[in-house]
C-alpha cells in the first residue's frame, strides 16, 4: 500500500514539474535582425533571452538571421519588440533612431534608407567615389570629413558598397577637395591613401584591409 502511494506521488511530482518547466512544448523560429559584430551579437541574443519563454538563441552575423527557440505560446513579434527597443532594425519594424544613434560606432549598420538624403539636399551637383572603411565608427568620421568641406550639402557612405556619394551647392566643389578631407582623418579613397600614422591611430574596429 505504501509502495502504491509512494508510486502516485512521484508520478504526480513528475507532472507537475512537466507542466511548469522544461516540457512546455517548444518551437524554433527565425527572423532577420540588423547589425555589424560580436557586440551586436551580445546584445541581441542577451535581449532575446530576457522574452519569458525563450529558451535559446543564436545569431548569425554574416546571414543576419537569429534562430529563436521558445515555448510554442510565445510570439516572436514580442521577441522581435524587445530587439528593437535595443537598436537593433528586425524584419518587422525599425528601432528608434535615437536609440540607433546610441549603439557603438562599430555596431551602427547600414540602415538601408540613407541615399535619399543626397536627393533631399538641394543639391546643384552630385558625384560618388571609394572610400575604405570598415564599420558605423568609419561612417560617422567619413560623413563628417565630407562635410568640413565648403560647398558640400550632404555626404552618405555605404558600409557595404564602400562608395561615398556627395551632394554639392557649388559646382567649383570638387571631388579632390573632399578626397583630401577624407584621407586626411584616416581613410583611403580611389584617389590616394591616408598617411600610415593616421591610419594606425583609427580605433582597432576601423582598421580595414589597405591595398596594396
Amino acid at each position: 500500500m505504501n509502495k502504491s502511494i509512494l508510486s502516485v506521488t512521484i508520478i504526480g511530482l513528475m507532472l507537475l514539474f512537466a507542466t511548469n518547466t522544461g516540457f512546455a512544448q517548444q518551437v524554433t523560429e527565425e527572423f532577420k535582425v540588423m547589425g555589424n559584430c560580436n557586440g551586436c551579437k551580445k546584445r541581441i541574443e542577451k535581449t532575446a533571452l530576457t522574452v519569458d519563454g525563450v529558451s535559446s538563441v543564436n545569431w548569425d552575423k554574416e546571414t543576419k538571421m537569429i534562430q529563436v527557440s521558445m515555448a510554442e505560446q510565445v510570439s516572436i513579434v514580442d521577441v522581435a519588440t524587445a530587439i528593437e527597443a535595443i537598436g537593433h532594425d528586425t524584419e518587422f519594424n525599425k528601432a528608434d533612431v535615437t536609440v540607433y544613434n546610441d549603439l557603438p560606432g562599430c555596431c551602427q549598420y547600414d540602415r538601408g534608407d540613407d541615399a535619399s538624403e543626397v536627393a533631399a539636399s538641394n543639391a546643384v551637383a552630385s558625384f560618388s567615389f571609394s572610400v575604405s572603411g570598415k564599420c558605423g565608427m568609419c561612417k560617422k568620421r567619413i560623413e563628417k570629413a565630407a562635410k568640413s568641406v565648403a560647398g558640400v550639402t550632404s555626404a552618405v557612405w555605404g558600409k557595404e558598397s564602400k562608395i561615398i556619394t556627395i551632394g554639392v551647392s557649388d559646382a567649383s566643389t570638387t571631388e579632390a577637395m573632399v578626397s583630401d578631407a577624407i584621407i586626411a582623418v584616416g581613410h583611403d579613397t580611389k584617389f590616394s591613401k591616408a598617411k600610415l600614422e593616421t591610419y594606425e591611430n583609427l580605433p582597432g574596429c576601423c582598421h580595414y584591409d589597405r591595398v596594396q
